[in-house]
């Protein structure tokens, strides 16, 4: 066997193996790089596997509770809002005013002011005053509307959103951003995951780079049907040749062949990329660089540099009059917002996936709840406790699983009971016996499935857990390893056809 007989082999089976691969990975990609566009289009569960139907709060349903006096409770999340008595009956939805869809009602957090109620979602920061049935959405800048948490600190309200820190009065709710000061010494660095994720996604050159992105999905697509179209139309014609004409399909043979190397040849280093950075952006691959930072300069970083993308949940501890920000790679205080922040030394677990709980608890400890488990931390010391079972935590060294035993989507203080909320499980009552309060179906039957996070399924290969059980986790980079073997092949096949014939 030559050796463009071997490159075809490795051209042609891979792909046809990972041709339908290759489209779902390409369309998800591009809803996902629009997430607004269809924010509004959900998709009903009862067409999905089961592993994605609701059950006891299951799926992120709740992130947290507020109790609004002595008879109301309300319970937000990826839910919604959820308006109901102390005796969990009559529940009433309390979302007039923000964008129908799922991902519009999303919420991440939500406070009650002595003037009204505040909630943050991923396009924007609503008010419901007091009296009132219809939430407004507050004035935020455009670009920086993906709100992740809310404080109460006395008559001032802090917001944060992914990128930034405001600041008002409980009054006037004209917020004012905060100049949030790097810690001293920081230098220009990315962690390893964002970098690929922003090289994968196109967002590292902005709306440019999403577009060449889209570009390349949609070139995907194209090389995908039209080696289809080569591989299928010549058997087809052979077959039947004698009882029909194929001048059509003959000729659209020819178009496929020609532009299907042309293309391919063209967008070669651009589908690389694409497959290599999406192959690390999952297990396993993804342990290899979870944890890790790349220095891009030793030159000062700029503030705004520094935090973009990075808050996720703000506190402030009144014992110890310090704010405590939890970001995507630590957890920081200062005494004022004029000084740099710090970083803890001890910093508790918290998965990849980003913090869910950050609540104060007694004796100076905070609970911190993420996809790796439920833990009580002491700042100070560095203590770390599982929050569940009372151990204390011993630090993993090396490479760690990105999900524990508990997966922390939420966490509640509910009629002076506490409850967990599981990704899997759903609620979970903690050092008590009470039973979970049951989720009525008129919750279960308005919480749709977002488009978007159908994509996104799709994209990260857990769409096909409830076939292939824990061996989904190869679908994404097995597909990413054979896109560059198909790619790769097919560019030399091109370049010995026209350069070395």
């Amino acid at each position: 066997m030559n050796f463009y007989s071997t490159l075809r082999k490795y051209h042609k089976w891979p792909a046809l193996v990972f041709t339908s691969f290759f489209l779902l990975f390409a369309i998800s990609g591009v809803l996902m790089n629009h997430r607004q566009t269809i924010a509004h289009i959900d998709i009903n569960r009862k067409y999905l596997p089961k592993n994605y139907q609701l059950k006891n709060w299951n799926l992120a349903s709740v992130k947290g509770a507020r109790t609004i006096n002595s008879d109301s409770i309300i319970l937000y999340g990826g839910v919604g809002i959820w308006l109901t008595k102390s005796n969990f009956e009559n529940w009433k939805p309390l979302m007039d005013g923000i964008p129908e869809g799922s991902d519009y009602r999303k919420i991440f957090d939500l406070e009650v002011t002595p003037n009204g109620i505040l909630a943050a979602t991923r396009f924007g920061l609503y008010w419901l005053g007091i009296g009132a049935n219809h939430w407004v959405k507050l004035h935020l800048p455009q670009t920086d509307e993906f709100c992740t948490s809310i404080e109460v600190v006395e008559s001032n309200i802090y917001i944060t959103t992914r990128n930034s820190i405001y600041h008002t009065s409980a009054q006037t709710l004209q917020f004012t951003p905060i100049d949030l000061k790097a810690p001293p010494g920081s230098k220009k660095e990315i962690s390893t995951f964002r970098l690929f994720w922003n090289i994968h996604s196109g967002e590292i050159f902005g709306i440019p780079g999403r577009l060449l992105a889209d570009l390349v999905a949609l070139v995907m697509i194209f090389l995908s049907i039209t080696g289809i179209i080569y591989f299928l139309a010549p058997k087809i014609i052979k077959r039947y040749h004698e009882q029909f004409r194929f001048h059509k399909l003959k000729r659209t043979t020819r178009f496929s062949y020609r532009w299907h190397l042309n293309v391919g040849a063209l967008a070669t280093l651009l589908l690389v990329i694409s497959g290599l950075t999406g192959t690390f952006l999952r297990p396993p691959f993804l342990l290899t660089i979870a944890n890790s930072q790349i220095v891009l300069n030793n030159q000062k970083v700029s503030n705004s540099y520094y935090w973009n993308d990075k808050l996720r949940d703000l506190r402030f501890d009144s014992a110890r009059k310090k704010f405590i920000l939890a970001t995507s790679d630590g957890i920081y205080h200062c005494t004022d917002f004029s000084e740099p922040l710090t970083k803890f030394p001890n910093q508790p677990p918290v998965s990849v996936m980003g913090i869910n709980v950050l609540e104060p608890l007694e004796n100076g400890f905070y609970l911190v709840g993420s996809f790796s488990g439920l833990f009580r931390w002491n700042p100070d010391t560095g203590e770390t406790f599982n929050y569940i079972t009372g151990n204390l935590h011993r630090k993993e060294n090396g490479l760690r699983k990105p999900l524990g035993e508990n997966v922390v989507s939420g966490y509640a203080h509910i009629s002076g009971l506490e409850y967990i909320f599981d990704y899997d499980k759903g609620m979970v009552a903690l050092h008590h016996s009470e039973p979970p309060i049951p989720m009525p179906s008129i919750v279960a039957d308005a919480f749709k499935f977002p488009l978007w996070n159908l994509a996104q399924e799709i994209h990260t290969g857990r769409i096909f857990s409830f076939i292939l059980g824990d061996f989904y986790i190869l679908v994404v980079p097995l597909t990413g390893i054979f896109l560059v073997v198909v790619v790769l092949s097919g560019f030399m096949m091109w370049y010995k056809r026209k350069y070395l014939n």
